[in-house]
């Protein structure tokens, strides 16, 4: 999606820009929830990128977006390795 926002222009550019802050609020937000939740740093930080995301989003700066995007989703991805160790350790996996 970041990967084309730079080819808009015009009212397509500023239609999608509003599009993808809203999907990025709502990604931060689903983030937080995950973090209060749990109480994983994991996820603290995944939401902490996915905020910087959208500040860079906001200046045209498309390619570190992708960039943090590509880091929160890491963040929360490693954080479920121990969620599958522990379906491991009980067989249920």
């Amino acid at each position: 999606m970041l990967d084309h926002l730079g080819e808009l222009n015009g009212d397509e550019l500023v239609g999608a820009s509003k599009m993808y802050s809203f999907f990025l609020e709502a990604l931060e937000g689903e983030v937080n929830i995950a973090y209060n939740v749990l109480g994983m740093k994991e996820f603290e930080t995944a939401g902490t990128k996915v905020k910087q995301a959208a500040d860079k989003a906001h200046f045209s700066q498309y390619e570190e977006a992708i960039k943090l995007i590509s880091e929160a989703i890491s963040h929360v991805a490693s954080s479920g390795q121990w969620a599958m160790q522990a379906l491991k350790s009980n067989r249920l996996l």
